[in-house]
C-alpha cells in the first residue's frame, strides 16, 4: 500500500534522505564558493583537482570521500582543505534541522535561502565580497517564496505576503545602510560594505521584518562575542589580526538569520504578540 506523502514527509527514512541530500548540496555549495568569484561556470567543467586531474564520481562522494582519502587528493597527494568536509557536514545538519520543523514548501523555500546564505558567507569570508546573484537574485527569490507561502497560509491574500516581503527587504537593508553610514562617519573609514546591505535585503525578503531586525542585532552580537576573544588572543601573540582589521560581516548576518529561523522565530513572534496586546 502506497504511503501518503504527508506521512512519508515525517517518516525517519525521509530524514535520512534529507541528510544525504544536504551533504550533496554542501559539496555543490563548495563548488559555487570556489567558482563564482572567478566567473567560472558551476556546471562545466566537471570537478577537478588543483593539479588539473579530473575527479571521478566515486572519489567525489560527499563526506565519505574526504574521510577515506584522509583529507588528501588521490591523484597528487595535495592536502584538501577542511572547508570541504566542514561545509558538507554543516549543510547536512542544517537541512535535517530545517526538515524536522517545516512542511515541504517551507523546506523548499527556506532551504533555498540557506543555500544562498552559505554561498554568500563562504565567498565573503574568502574574498571580502558578496556577488549580486546571491543578494539581489536572492531578494527576488525571497519575494516569490513569500508569495508561495502566503498562498498556502492565507488563501486568496497571496500578494499580502509579497508586499510584506518587499517591505521587510527595504526596511532591513535601510537599517543596515544607516548603521553603515553612521559607522563610517565615526570610524572615518568604511565599516560595512554595500554587499552586506544588499544581503540584508535578501534576508528581509525571506524571513520578514522581525527576522531582518533580529538578524542585524543578533549577527552583531554574535560577531562581538566571536571576534573580541580572537582579537585579544591575536594582540597578545602580536599576530596580524589586530583591532581594526577588516572582518567579513556577511557570515554573521547569515548566522543571525539561520538562528532566527531554527531557534528563535516562535519566541520572537510570541514576544511581539504580547507587546501588541499591551499596547492595544
Amino acid at each position: 500500500m502506497r504511503m501518503p506523502f504527508h506521512e512519508f514527509w515525517v517518516h525517519p527514512f525521509c530524514g535520512v534522505l534529507v541528510l544525504i541530500f544536504g551533504a550533496c548540496l554542501g559539496s555543490f555549495f563548495n563548488l559555487c564558493i570556489t567558482r563564482i568569484p572567478k566567473n567560472i561556470s558551476i556546471i562545466f567543467p566537471s570537478s577537478h583537482c588543483d593539479c588539473g586531474q579530473p575527479i571521478p564520481f566515486y572519489r567525489n562522494i560527499p563526506i565519505i570521500s574526504w574521510l577515506l582519502l584522509g583529507g588528501k587528493a588521490h591523484c597528487c597527494g595535495r592536502r584538501l582543505e577542511f572547508q570541504y568536509l566542514g561545509l558538507e557536514l554543516l549543510t547536512a545538519v542544517l537541512f535535517l534541522w530545517l526538515w524536522k520543523q517545516s512542511n515541504p514548501w517551507e523546506f523548499l523555500i527556506y532551504g533555498t535561502f540557506f543555500g544562498l546564505l552559505i554561498i554568500a558567507s563562504g565567498i565573503d569570508f574568502a574574498m571580502m565580497m558578496i556577488p549580486d546573484r546571491c543578494t539581489i537574485g536572492g531578494a527576488i527569490l525571497g519575494v516569490l517564496g513569500s508569495i508561495i507561502l502566503s498562498h498556502f497560509s492565507k488563501g486568496n491574500y497571496i500578494f499580502l505576503g509579497g508586499l510584506a516581503s518587499i517591505r521587510a527587504m527595504l526596511l532591513g537593508s535601510s537599517i543596515l545602510l544607516w548603521i553603515a553610514i553612521f559607522a563610517e562617519l565615526w570610524l572615518k573609514k568604511e565599516a560595512i560594505g554595500f554587499g552586506d546591505v544588499k544581503l540584508m535585503g535578501c534576508i528581509g525578503a525571506f524571513i520578514g521584518t522581525k527576522g531582518a531586525i533580529f538578524s542585524i542585532f543578533g549577527g552583531t552580537c554574535l560577531g562581538i562575542v566571536t571576534l573580541l576573544p580572537l582579537w585579544y588572543l591575536c594582540n597578545r601573540k602580536k599576530s596580524k589580526m589586530a583591532l581594526g582589521s577588516s572582518i567579513p560581516f556577511g557570515p554573521f548576518l547569515a548566522l543571525g538569520a539561520i538562528s532566527y529561523l531554527l531557534l528563535f522565530k516562535h519566541a520572537v513572534d510570541e514576544y511581539c504578540a504580547q507587546i501588541e496586546i499591551l499596547l492595544s
